[in-house]
């Protein structure tokens, strides 16, 4: 069977298989504590929300956040995220994360959970700069994503400019090649430090999350 290299027709065709992965039992000491991380973090702030994929951690932001403005490319999982009725202070929008939309909202705080690894490291520096124009000046910003630990899927190749690369097959039988990176504590911190005055890093097991101040 042919392996496809898109990131869009591979969460497509994942929509309905996308929060499985939170179920499995050696992760759930880390989800724990990254639901109260993010739900502290995400208190009183009016936020931008890229690649919110099906929602779940929009819901869980969306406990204490003053209101949510919800991204993602692909139809499928945005109307996973939608069906979840947040409530009024939540909308949702379909946008490429490269290309948002420019709205009245004055963000305080921006999140993207589950992106950051996706993004070539050719293009961090071009993501964190489009991204920032959607904010106000030393809005939070607020990232979760895998570490590469017990269980994760094998690294298939590695390209020239030092992507990571894993090869997926979903229920339906379907192959893809998908760029998933897995940055250090200090990778991150130094991807980050040039758009933002401060960096946090929470690592755990299975999970690092980033809180970060824009300049």
């Amino acid at each position: 069977m042919a392996v496809s290299s898109s990131m869009v027709d591979y969460y497509e065709a994942r929509a309905s298989q996308l929060e499985a992965v939170y179920d499995r039992p050696e992760r759930q000491a880390d989800l724990g504590v990254l639901r109260r991380w993010l739900a502290r973090e995400a208190r009183g702030l009016t936020l931008f929300e890229v690649a919110c994929g099906s929602g779940y951690w929009t819901r869980v932001a969306a406990s204490t956040a003053k209101t949510i403005l919800a991204t993602d490319c692909n139809p499928s999982p945005l109307a996973l995220a939608r069906s979840k009725n947040l409530g009024p202070h939540v909308t949702f929008a379909r946008a490429d994360a490269f290309a948002l939309p420019t709205v009245a909202s004055q963000f305080d705080g921006g999140m993207a959970h589950f992106w950051w690894s996706h993004v070539s490291l050719a293009d961090q520096q071009r993501f964190l700069l489009h991204f920032a124009t959607k904010l106000c000046n030393r809005a939070k910003l607020l990232l979760i994503d895998n570490n590469f630990a017990a269980g994760s899927t094998p690294i298939s190749r590695r390209d020239a400019l030092g992507n990571t690369y894993q090869r997926r097959r979903l229920a339906g039988g379907e192959d893809y090649e998908v760029m998933k990176n897995f940055p250090t504590g200090e990778e991150l911190r130094r991807s980050l430090e040039g758009q933002c005055a401060s960096v946090t890093v929470l690592q755990l097991e299975h999970y690092w999350a980033v809180s970060a101040r824009l300049r």
